[in-house]
């Protein structure tokens, strides 16, 4: 009876504790891939680092949508030269915290406005398009809506 009873608390503890290995297993395995990822990167830029440094001079385009933007690219720019002082345990450990931890309920909000304002604008630029193309029409037909020019007595 003492070695069914042993027996079946192992399997009970096994058949709990699967979830949980599975979980972090999961997690240990996205936090690995990227910074394998990183790792490689990292290595490949310290074996071309003058070809990295003419990039990098190339890529001085500020191209930001507003200060939103342009405040996270600063602020990931920051973390990238962090990151390049760390190992690989200590970067695999801010990755499984990373992985474990999610995205949080600010960036969800602040990339669907992103997203909204990226729709917006593309549609506002399609309007633009679409007018400077029937002013283009009704010009060649004759009829422009343009009032003549003022000209004062």
């Amino acid at each position: 009876m003492d070695e069914d009873l042993v027996a079946f608390g192992i399997v009970m503890v096994a058949f709990l504790s699967m979830p949980l290995i599975l979980v972090f297993s999961i997690t240990g395995c996205i936090a690995y891939g990227r910074t394998k990822a990183w790792d490689k990167t990292r290595n490949q830029g310290a074996i071309s680092l003058e070809a990295s440094r003419l990039v990098e001079n190339e890529g001085d385009e500020s191209d930001f949508v507003d200060t939103d933007d342009e405040n996270d690219h600063h602020k990931r720019k920051a973390d990238e030269e962090v990151d390049k002082s760390l190992t690989f345990n200590q970067k695999f450990r801010k990755e499984f915290k990373k992985c474990w931890n999610g995205k949080g309920r600010d960036e969800i909000v602040k990339t669907k406005e992103r997203e909204e304002r990226r729709k917006l604008a593309k549609a506002v630029a399609r309007e633009m398009d679409r007018r400077e193309r029937r002013r283009a029409r009704q010009v060649a037909r004759g009829q422009a809506e343009d009032l003549p020019p003022y000209v004062k007595n």
